[in-house]
């Protein structure tokens, strides 16, 4: 009846226009079903574009010309111990350039990759065989990257004439962008420095990996896996599915994936895998459940998954089914991940997981 009496008195043109003025200057996002922190989101979006697009502007235009300028390494000039160019006229870029490639080389492993060793019994395990894929992206990599810089040196400090392809490597390097050549897996329109550390961290997870293999197959699968730190991360979901198939004597129609997430690395079976370095975007993990948070992200410290056969799962209460994204940008769809839960709008508030924060 008050509802009523509210509505009729609200009829007139002029009591809406009154109720109007009556409402705060400023609405919260809640009113479209998003959480409160969505502008800060946003913000540290653009904060991020902004950011790049500046890095990638610093080239200076004043020296623009000397960067592909030939020098004098002919014989005579090097027996005279004349300098190729005075040390003034080095263009800034090129000495900044220099200082960087130095700082890189530190950051980046120099030991070369072992490959990991077949035999008879190891090739026939699938997840065995994923490693291995990666192993040699990344030693192919790594070469790749540790040549280049070294090349890139060597011309910095007059000591190697420039080629077609250094140039090409000198213009996307002094500008901050990552050279295409070394682009050979997923990753965000992020600049060379964050590049070089997310790469650096890969290369050592690699190196992890290569000595779990020597010690057998079973510390192989024990370990735990930085999921974005892989090259092809549907494919680890693959190879371990194919692996418990291989192992229980299953089909692969009949396995199901289930996660348990946790504050340290705990005990696995042969049909389970360790998972670290995963993202949690507007919620929280909490006693076994998913929460709604302010919190932008959260980490989820250990994530266990196991492929379990369809009829031996038993499902306790309400669910949800998340989205495993690549990244920030939410391009590459990786998998879908299913958590327990008692609370609704993880949708609406646009909650996900990420692999790796690296934007």
């Amino acid at each position: 009846k008050q509802w009523y009496q509210r509505r009729v008195a609200i009829t007139a043109g002029e009591d809406f226009l009154r109720w109007m003025h009556k409402l705060p200057d400023t609405q919260t996002p809640a009113w479209l079903g998003l959480p409160n922190n969505a502008d800060q989101v946003i913000l540290q979006t653009k904060a991020n574009s902004f950011v790049q697009k500046l890095l990638k502007m610093q080239a200076v235009t004043d020296d623009e010309d000397l960067a592909y300028q030939d020098f004098d390494f002919s014989v005579e000039s090097q027996k005279n111990n004349k300098s190729v160019i005075g040390a003034s006229a080095v263009p800034a870029w090129m000495k900044h350039l220099a200082a960087s490639v130095k700082d890189w080389l530190a950051i980046i492993p120099k030991e070369e990759l072992a490959a990991l060793k077949r035999t008879v019994e190891n090739i026939k395990d699938p997840l065995y065989r994923f490693f291995e894929r990666e192993c040699t992206i990344g030693r192919n990599l790594l070469k790749t990257v540790l040549t280049d810089l070294n090349d890139i040196s060597q011309v910095c400090d007059l000591k190697k004439k420039q080629t077609n392809y250094i140039r090409g490597l000198l213009s996307d390097l002094q500008k901050g962008i990552v050279p295409k050549s070394w682009l050979r897996y997923n990753v965000p329109g992020v600049t060379i420095n964050p590049w070089i550390i997310d790469f650096s961290e890969r290369i050592r997870q690699l190196q992890t990996i290569v000595e779990a293999a020597q010690k057998g197959q079973t510390a192989l699968k024990e370990m735990s896996v930085w999921l974005g730190g892989l090259f092809s991360q549907e494919a680890y979901f693959t190879a371990t599915r194919q692996s418990v198939a291989q192992c229980k004597g299953y089909s692969l129609e009949e396995l199901k994936l289930q996660v348990s997430v946790h504050n340290a690395p705990v005990e696995l079976d042969n049909s389970s895998f360790g998972i670290s370095g995963l993202k949690l975007m507007g919620a929280m993990h909490s006693d076994g459940k998913l929460t709604i948070t302010e919190d932008i992200m959260t980490d989820l410290v250990y994530t266990k998954i196991s492929w379990v056969r369809d009829q031996d799962i038993q499902i306790s209460g309400k669910q949800i089914t998340l989205p495993v994204y690549l990244n920030n940008t939410r391009t590459t769809l990786v998998e879908t991940l299913n958590f327990r839960t008692d609370q609704d709008k993880f949708y609406e508030r646009g909650v996900a997981i990420l692999c790796t924060a690296l934007s």
